[in-house]
Parts: C-alpha cells; structure tokens; sequence
C-alpha cells in the first residue's frame, strides 16, 4: 500500500495520488458530476496527461477541467516523514522528528526528478483505467470514516 492506494508501484501511486487530491479539493457543484461523473474524470485525465511533460503541466490543465481552484493539503499527504537535523558544535547530528501530522503538500512527487515526473505523467495517460480505479478504490474504503466524521 503507497500513499493510501492498493498498489507496490510507486509511479502509479503518485498519478493515483494527483488524480485523487484533485478530486477531493474540487468544487463540487461546478465540477464533474451525474452519472457519468467517472467517465468524465477518465477523460480529463487522460487528456491532462495527454501533452503534459511533468506533474506541474498536468496539474496545470486537470485542475480547471475538474473545478478545482487549489489543492488542499489535506488530501495530498504522501506519507513521507520529514525530519530535521542539526551538526552540534562537538560534530554530533541531532535528527528532530516531528510527532504532531504536518500537512503535505505533495513535495515528494512535485519536487522528483524529471524522468520521474515524466513517467507519472506517462503512466496517468496510459493506465488511465488503473488510475481512476485505484482512486475511487480508496474513496470506497474512506466512505465509512467520512460518515462518521460527519
């Protein structure tokens, strides 16, 4: 399981996690919706991913096509822990771990590599399917912790 997803592949992980992010910072009432609201997501997908040549450039067309202003960090955590060190004057590190739940805003993915950034892009336009299964997977199981949240 990476970054919340029912997957070992990390390149799709991170396209699931950008198609995810997206959907859950949407305006709801502008954005897809009805029946065929997954078909519509398939579609933007695919099409965002089509020309893009990184994570930012799909991002940059997904969002409007999906109503989506900004992406809330709350639905971009990817799991990575982020620590701080520091070099004492004796040369002793200090690693500082912080236990409260920091908010992501998908650095991880956004900050990778090029060939990286390429191959997510890539793996979105060609397992479009994948992709959008694996989100709404995700949405199925976080369905009964939303209800009671509520």
């Amino acid at each position: 399981m990476l970054f919340g997803f029912d997957t070992e592949n990390e390149t799709v992980a991170a396209g699931a996690l950008l198609v995810y992010a997206t959907y859950k910072s949407r305006d709801a009432k502008r954005g897809p919706s009805g029946y065929d609201m997954w078909e519509q997501i398939e579609r933007f997908a695919r099409r965002s991913a089509k020309r893009a040549d990184d994570v930012g450039g799909f991002l940059a067309k997904f969002k409007p096509m999906m109503a989506c202003g900004t992406l809330n960090p709350r639905y971009c955590k990817t799991g990575v822990a982020s620590d701080n060190a520091t070099v004492l004057e004796d040369g002793s590190v200090v690693v500082k771990s912080e236990q409260s739940e920091h908010r992501d805003f998908l650095i991880a993915i956004t900050e990778s590599s090029d060939e990286e950034q390429q191959k997510i892009v890539d793996c979105i336009y060609e397992q479009t399917q994948r992709i959008i299964l694996l989100v709404r997977d995700r949405l199925e199981r976080e369905r009964p912790y939303e209800v009671e949240a509520e």
